[in-house]
């Protein structure tokens, strides 16, 4: 119980930190709240380094018109009033896309703080307080309910009650039942099987998260230089561009409507059973939902990014925590192929030396046929000169 209820913290902390890294709560800078995306955009470095990007799209611009210029006259397949049109296009489009980034941020931002607020009109449960209830079941007691509890303030014992030791004073029994919960009615081992599962979800969604907030001040720094190839390329690049952007805005959508889903949902799904298992079975059948339920987080940011945007290099963020499950399955693997290869190289191994042994055991036997044998192929061998003669 003690495991879970740090677990339990720690979940709780790492759901701060994913509001504020989304964008849903404002974080603390120098005494001021403030969002993490929009304050750093409005940073004076940030801006600096954006018009000095923007003077060096200008030359570029410039040089990929008369690139595209002396690939006409080769090709012959454009108009020059078309190139040259590309090129002013290209410098007022990227004070026009200045604009539209600026507003996109500010927009996704309060959008993204009411879709979370939303979900929090009839659910405002918080996930470990979800979880806990998920592993409690109907063993409240006392009057007692999640409503009522805060279980992140609460210690071992306000929850179990007092109880009398045995085995050196260490082992509870005898449960006073004074307390929130009925402890023989506890989910344990689900409990902490879940509580894994839910952190690692976690890990991997404030991950993409925090990349998504670099990601978009890159590419709100470089986007002078996307639309640099317009005459060249007829906005190709700035369409990759584009949709980069729209994908690294929605993330967090994804984010917070799977998260908010997942504890929608848990409340309900607690309360299910399937009839005609055991005990066991049904919290096999808890713990598959919860894990489920969790594997969603993630999962959810690829799904909104696939269908606003490109979903491409989604893998990001929880790629580590994927690389080494994929590697150790890979090493796993690989032992275990070398194991066996090993036992089967030994196995054939003693399988010839005893084959040898029977061989050379049968030829003793028969040494005498295999001398008669010699004997008259030699006599043969001999005499036919004889003959010949």
């Amino acid at each position: 119980m003690q495991l879970f209820l740090w677990m339990l913290r720690l979940i709780d902390g790492t759901m701060e930190i994913f509001s504020a890294i989304a964008g849903i709560t404002d974080v603390t800078y120098q005494g001021q709240r403030v969002n993490i995306i929009e304050h750093i955009a409005a940073q004076s470095s940030v801006g600096t380094i954006f018009w000095c990007v923007f003077i060096l799209a200008v030359g570029l611009t410039a040089i990929f018109t008369i690139v595209a210029i002396v690939k006409n006259m080769i090709t012959n397949n454009r108009n020059l009033s078309s190139i040259v049109g590309k090129f002013f296009l290209a410098l007022l489009g990227t004070m026009a896309m200045l604009a539209v980034v600026v507003l996109g941020i500010l927009i996704s931002n309060s959008v993204l703080v009411l879709v979370a607020r939303i979900f929090q009109i009839e659910n405002s449960t918080k996930l470990s307080n979800a979880l806990f209830n998920a592993c409690v079941g109907d063993g409240w007691i006392n009057g007692y309910s999640i409503a009522e509890v805060d279980v992140s303030n609460l210690t071992v014992r306000e929850i179990m009650g007092d109880y009398n030791t045995a085995f050196l004073g260490i082992w509870p029994v005898d449960w006073q039942n004074n307390a929130m919960i009925a402890p023989d009615k506890f989910l344990y081992f689900p409990s902490l099987v879940a509580a894994v599962g839910v952190m690692l979800a976690l890990l991997i969604a404030v991950l993409n998260l925090a990349r998504r907030v670099y990601e978009i001040i890159f590419l709100y720094i470089v986007m002078p230089a996307s639309m640099s190839t317009l005459p060249l390329d007829d906005g190709m690049k700035f369409k990759t561009w584009r949709e980069t952007f729209i994908t690294k805005i929605i993330l967090a959508y994804g984010a917070v409507f799977s998260v908010n889903i997942f504890i929608l949902l848990l409340p309900i799904i607690t309360k299910m059973h399937i009839d005609g298992i055991s005990g066991f079975g049904n919290n096999m059948f808890l713990i598959f939902m919860i894990i489920g339920g969790a594997m969603m987080i993630p999962a959810g940011q690829q799904m909104f990014a696939r269908l606003f945007g490109s979903a491409d290099d989604m893998h990001a963020g929880g790629g580590f925590l994927r690389s080494a499950f994929y590697g150790g399955r890979i090493a796993s693997a690989l032992t275990i192929g070398a194991a066996t290869k090993m036992i089967r190289g030994v196995s054939h191994i003693a399988h010839h030396h005893g084959k040898g042994k029977g061989s050379n055991k049968k030829s003793d036997n028969n040494g005498s046929d295999g001398s008669e044998k010699y004997s008259e192929n030699k006599n043969e061998s001999t005499e036919q000169p004889e003959g010949e003669k």
